[in-house]
């Protein structure tokens, strides 16, 4: 019996499709079908009845007894929808269809997705709100200070830029800028600019303390950063290591694991870079061995204590601020 069901219903299924729009060919169908629909006096949209294999979107009613109101719109909407569900059933159309109709959605979807990375992109690029310098940088863009404040620990992000050495104001010597490093502890800025015009350093930990014995200083929040590729790049930690900071009285460097990622001599007016397992990071300077302009670094200071350290730096009394 159940195989008579069957036999029944695809017979009569077959008989209303020589009724139907002429299906000879698409086209055809299409032309006839909508000439069909033009003469129609239903007095309702008519949703097109769900087939669970069906991969077409389904339309939503718009409402009874409203025919003298409707739109072009909404009887393109009941014309496509007849259309659709006619095709899928006679089954040549469905496969075909479907991909054109994915593909349109996939279109509109990546098109949607690149104007919103767009938008991402544009609005990442906004000024941060940065504290006060306690005079300006010769090597520091405001620029440049915006893209490096955001890999600034977060402790020290709403404190105020602190000048505590600079090579045009305090002279040109190492021991020098170790002993100036004491009088503001904690995470500060070292920035090299050489003489190519590239602009590099890294955080490091302060007081840079000379030692003697292979020793490394510094903590996890120490990174590298340069501007050779025509934007500022910052190169973190990767945790292979523990190569931070090395002071010793001869020379100061940052990274290990094979080469130092930075490279300082005694005198100031030389260094190297080159790629290091600390940081994993290119070579900072445009060439591996560069010539030193400038060098400065800058320390954090609390807006409550800012006066004193101002007055403290400018005297240069010597000692640790734990600010």
């Amino acid at each position: 019996e159940a195989t008579e069901g069957q036999e029944n219903r695809y017979g009569d299924e077959e008989s209303e499709i020589p009724n139907g729009p002429d299906t000879s060919s698409f086209r055809a169908f299409l032309m006839s079908f909508m000439s069909a629909s033009s003469s129609s006096n239903d007095s309702m949209e008519i949703i097109p009845e769900q087939d669970l294999d069906m991969e077409y979107p389904t339309l939503t009613p718009v409402g009874r007894g409203i025919k003298e109101r409707k739109g072009l719109l909404s009887r393109g909407k009941h014309s496509i929808g007849k259309i659709i569900n006619k095709a899928g059933r006679l089954g040549g159309f469905r496969q075909k269809s479907g991909h054109i109709i994915d593909n349109e959605i996939a279109n509109q979807i990546e098109s949607m997705s690149s104007g919103f990375a767009l938008k991402v992109s544009k609005g990442s690029a906004s000024n941060h709100k940065l504290p006060p310098m306690s005079e300006p940088s010769m090597l520091l863009s405001e620029m440049m200070r915006n893209v490096l404040y955001p890999s600034l620990p977060v402790l020290v992000q709403g404190k105020n830029w602190m000048l505590v050495y600079s090579t045009w104001r305090h002279g040109v010597s190492l021991s020098t800028l170790y002993r100036r490093s004491m009088l503001c502890s904690g995470d500060s800025l070292l920035i090299i600019g050489d003489k190519k015009g590239a602009v590099f350093g890294g955080l490091v930990e302060a007081p840079l303390r000379p030692i003697m014995q292979r020793k490394y200083q510094g903590n996890k929040n120490c990174f590298v950063f340069t501007n050779v590729a025509g934007r500022p790049v910052v190169y973190r930690q990767t945790g292979a290591n523990n190569y931070f900071t090395f002071c010793s009285p001869e020379y100061l460097a940052m990274g290990g694991g094979g080469h130092f990622a930075l490279y300082l001599g005694e005198d100031l007016l030389n260094g190297s870079s080159s790629t290091s397992e600390t940081f994993n990071n290119p070579c900072l300077a445009l060439s591996q061995d560069f010539e030193v302009k400038h060098v400065e670094l800058w320390g954090f200071v609390n807006a409550s204590k800012y006066d004193e350290m101002l007055t403290v730096c400018r005297t240069e009394k010597p000692g640790i601020w734990n600010l």
